[in-house]
Parts: structure tokens; C-alpha cells; sequence
């Protein structure tokens, strides 16, 4: 698997577009955000720079661990899923470090919208390409079941994947709830949907052990 070079560069560029803003952040920027959107933490502005290098980070940590991975194999056959989950995320942390940029220069920014709306669609994006995971230990849904059976990893997965989309499509909806409302429904479309997958990729393990 190749370094992403277009993925680097455009890290490296919110690095230094965070250099270049940084003597114009006051020495206290947002740190974290409530439900409502919020800010119910500051931090002292050199916080910025962890934000900026935390993409960076988790894409090289990310790049690693097939090479560490028992089965590494597997990578092979998902590549292209792994790939755009690469992309995804990275994305969406940059874009989260941006909007606490924005927002410590006095851009008033609905934050919790903003995050609900990338979150979804991290979701959706992550399910439609759920089914292509092959079977090994750092990505998609490890459990003591999934793990000791291909079979169970694979129809795990698949149901997973409307799981993932259901719950990515609940996200985008909260941004039309009230602030209450829609911190339950997003709590049950993450919860609801993690529960059901594991219990099931459980049931579906007896199942087939027992037949065999």
C-alpha cells in the first residue's frame, strides 16, 4: 500500500496555513464543544497546532498497522475500502481542525451541525464500502466472533454496512431536532446499531458452529 502523496501535501498545507493564521488567534481557542455547539472548554492556542498534526498522525498510524497485522493479506482485497476510509477521515479531522480555526477568529459557526453533518456522512461513506473488509485485526468489526469465523466476519460486515449508513443517515437528520431530541436520536442511531451487529455476528457464530 502506497503513501497517499496528494493526501500529505494537503496536511502539510493545513499545517502551515495554521503558522501563518497563528499570530492572529487569540492565546485562548476552543478546546471542545457541547451537544448545543456550544464551547465548554478552552485551550491556550498552541492546542492548534496538536489539531493540525493529528491528521498526520493518524494517516501514518494508519499506513503502519497492515504492515503489523497477522493478516495482512487482507488489506489487499479491501484496499480500496481501507483507502477511502484513509481519505474520510483524515478529511473530516482537518475539516474539525478548520471550524475551531474559524471559530477561535471570531467566525460565528453552528459547530454542532457542522460536526453532525461530517459525522453522517463519515458514516454513509464507510458503509457503503463496509462489505469489502476482509477479515483481520485493526479495521472494521472485530469481535471474538467475527475474528474465529470468515463467515461470520463477512455477513457480520454486510449487515454492518446498513448499519453504518442507517446510523450515518440518523446523524444528518438530528440537524433538524431540537438540541435534546436530537442528542437521543444520535446517541440511539450510534448505539442501537453497534448493539445489533455484535449480538448478532454472536448468534450467527453458535449457529454455524452448532451445523458444523
Amino acid at each position: 500500500m502506497k503513501i497517499n502523496k496528494w493526501l500529505i501535501v494537503l496536511i502539510l498545507l493545513s499545517v502551515i496555513g495554521t503558522a501563518i493564521v497563528y499570530p492572529y488567534v487569540p492565546e485562548m481557542v476552543p478546546g471542545h464543544w457541547n451537544f448545543k455547539g456550544e464551547i465548554d472548554r478552552y485551550q491556550s492556542k498552541g492546542f492548534l497546532f496538536l489539531t493540525a498534526i493529528l491528521p498526520l498522525g493518524l494517516y501514518l498510524l494508519m499506513f503502519f498497522l497492515p504492515k503489523i497485522d497477522p493478516k495482512k493479506a487482507a488489506y489487499l482485497k479491501h484496499e480500496r475500502a481501507y483507502k477511502i476510509f484513509q481519505i474520510f477521515i483524515t478529511l473530516f479531522l482537518i475539516a474539525i481542525h478548520w471550524i475551531t480555526v474559524a471559530v477561535a477568529l471570531g467566525y460565528s459557526l453552528n459547530v454542532g451541525i457542522l460536526v453532525r453533518l461530517g459525522m453522517g456522512f463519515l458514516f454513509i461513506v464507510t458503509g457503503n464500502y463496509m462489505s469489502q473488509i476482509r477479515q483481520n485485526y485493526f479495521f472494521g468489526i472485530k469481535n471474538p466472533w467475527t475474528l474465529a469465523n470468515e463467515q461470520v466476519w463477512k455477513k457480520t460486515h454486510r449487515i454492518g454496512g446498513y448499519a453504518f449508513i442507517l446510523s450515518g443517515i440518523i446523524a444528518v437528520f438530528t440537524i433538524f431536532l431540537r438540541d435534546s431530541i436530537a442528542f437521543i436520536a444520535l446517541m440511539l442511531g450510534l448505539f442501537i446499531p453497534l448493539i445489533y451487529t455484535n449480538v448478532y455476528s454472536y448468534f450467527l457464530y453458535k449457529r454455524i458452529t452448532k451445523e458444523e
